[in-house]
């Protein structure tokens, strides 16, 4: 999940979270970024943000009604979550970092957030091992020095082979299905445009369903409903702002 793109306001991002949410509906689904970033990253890079703790009870309510456990992967290794940080190139300074963990800390808390370190996942432990090997393998014949071909060899291209276990290419699949899902789809004002909209999602909530086995309905919730539940939030978010 994106940051939230420069420009977006606050009433607009709200819809967006309640939109987000309401595609989830029945499906389990981990998010890298969540809407609870904003209760942190604002204030470590000191800017505005986007939702208020009003808006967030908001948002909290709709995710238990949706049965949501709120789970923070933490890493209790400070160091090694740092270099890790470094490693990635994450743009931010030590005393950012240490910032940004103290927060999510009290947001855990504050929020009951049950924290799990990836020990507690053996399978996706062992994912990340596999991923891990197959990067250290890539880097040494990366650094291999290139070697003269013998006439003998052919010139016929070898095709590239696809790594990925078939759980990580459904993640990956998910996780660019989801990436759209979370901005506007088609760009234009008007009925035309809103029909195609959630034609659009219809389509991509039914792959979604097919890659979490289920074919149930992508929302628990209907057109109205959702419209109702944004319509509340907003009401909400113009009580606040006066």
């Amino acid at each position: 999940m994106s940051a939230p793109a420069k420009g977006t306001s606050s009433s607009a991002y709200l819809g967006e979270m309640v939109d987000l949410l309401m595609s989830f509906s029945g499906r389990d689904v981990v998010l890298d970024r969540s809407h609870y970033g904003e209760l942190v990253w604002p204030l470590v890079y000191g800017r505005e943000a986007l939702l208020n703790e009003e808006d967030m009870e908001s948002l909290r309510e709709l995710e238990d009604s949706l049965d949501t456990t709120r789970v923070l992967m933490h890493d209790p290794n400070t160091e090694a979550h740092w270099k890790r940080c470094v490693d990635n190139k994450e743009p931010l300074t030590k005393a950012q970092f240490v910032k940004a963990r103290t927060l999510y800390s009290a947001m855990a808390d504050k929020y009951a957030f049950t924290r799990k370190t990836l020990g507690d996942f053996p399978e996706a432990a062992a994912i990340a091992a596999q991923v891990a090997s197959t990067a250290t393998t890539k880097a040494a014949v990366d650094s291999a020095p290139a070697q003269a071909a013998s006439p003998s060899s052919s010139s016929i291209p070898t095709p590239k082979t696809d790594v990925r276990t078939p759980q990580q290419q459904k993640l990956d699949k998910a996780n660019a299905i989801n990436e759209v899902l979370s901005k506007r789809i088609i760009k234009g004002k008007g009925q035309m445009f809103d029909d195609l909209e959630r034609s659009v999602r219809g389509f991509l909530n039914t792959e979604l369903g097919k890659i979490f086995g289920t074919t149930s309905s992508a929302t628990g919730f209907s057109n109205e409903e959702v419209e109702l539940l944004k319509f509340f939030c907003e009401r909400l978010k113009n009580k606040e702002t006066k």
